[in-house]
């Protein structure tokens, strides 16, 4: 946000394509293309010298790590210098050595959904990673000098106060270890076109009647028989994330943030460092 980008995309649509939130139905996400380095190169000096902007943010759902690769070592090997930043998943394949390598291409940033940070809700919404795999990526990412911005989720079908809490705990440990610098709390939104808004039974929620007439129809309203107030829940969860985003209140309880009474983090106060040194960690352990 601070200048101009070219956009481009490594590779169209999303290569995963199974999140239960996304519009995985819709051409868009579900058809996969990608074009090889040597054009994306080839496209990327011919914007530089139609524009003189060497900034570039590949607008991609998620660019893949191969692609990603491959390209890197492509802008390296024809000496072109450009700085970049796009959004990805936070896959295993993103290894320490994979970051070092994109960095030294020009990557300075990534975003990419943590979403729920619950590994059972990451589970029913198939995102295909878990917290302690998203620790050690993001750490990878940060190591190599790349920013990390991470996409996070509230109001998912079936998510607890319990659920929200341990999220929390979850996010702050991973500001207090450096695997993260920047996120965003987004509500949950079912779609038409999502599995949830096509199997709404499998996630436990009863979809309501679309309002006649409209310009499109796209969002729909459900019903979570859980009863939880996720709005109010929201109100925290921004709040103790913009502290966070500034270094303020790392330390500080997660139940702190809330204005209602709160259940205690159920996550391991050591848990994001057991998943990226192997310090032990009991599962139960309460966090206070």
């Amino acid at each position: 946000s601070d200048g101009r980008w070219n956009k481009l995309t490594v590779a169209h649509g999303c290569y995963w394509k199974k999140c239960s939130f996304c519009d995985v139905s819709l051409d868009y996400i579900s058809r996969y293309e990608n074009a090889s380095a040597t054009e994306l190169v080839n496209r990327i000096e011919a914007i530089v010298n139609e524009t003189g902007q060497t900034g570039f943010h590949f607008v991609d759902e998620a660019a893949p790590p191969k692609a990603l690769k491959t390209l890197a070592t492509e802008l390296l090997a024809r000496d072109v210098s450009i700085s970049w930043w796009g959004n990805i998943r936070f896959e295993k394949s993103f290894t320490p050595e994979l970051a070092q390598l994109l960095a030294q291409s020009g990557c300075i940033a990534v975003s990419g959904g943590l979403e729920v940070a619950s590994d059972r809700l990451l589970k029913l919404m198939k995102k295909g990673v878990s917290v302690e795999q998203v620790a050690r990526v993001t750490k990878a990412f940060s190591d190599a000098g790349i920013l990390v911005h991470a996409y996070l989720m509230y109001g998912f079908p079936t998510q607890t106060v319990q659920d929200t809490v341990d999220a929390l705990e979850y996010v702050r440990q991973l500001f207090a270890a450096g695997c993260i610098q920047s996120g965003y709390f987004h509500r949950f939104a079912c779609t038409v076109h999502s599995p949830v808004g096509k199997n709404p039974e499998e996630y436990g929620v009863t979809l309501l009647p679309l309002p006649e007439g409209g310009f499109a129809k796209n969002d729909i309203g459900f019903v979570d028989p859980s009863g939880v107030d996720h709005a109010m829940l929201g109100e925290a969860l921004n709040k103790a994330l913009y502290n966070y985003m500034h270094g303020i209140g790392l330390e500080q309880n997660v139940r702190s943030w809330f204005d209602q009474k709160v259940p205690r983090p159920s996550v391991p106060k050591l848990f994001i460092e057991s998943a990226l040194y192997g310090k032990s960690a009991k599962p139960h352990q309460k966090t206070g």
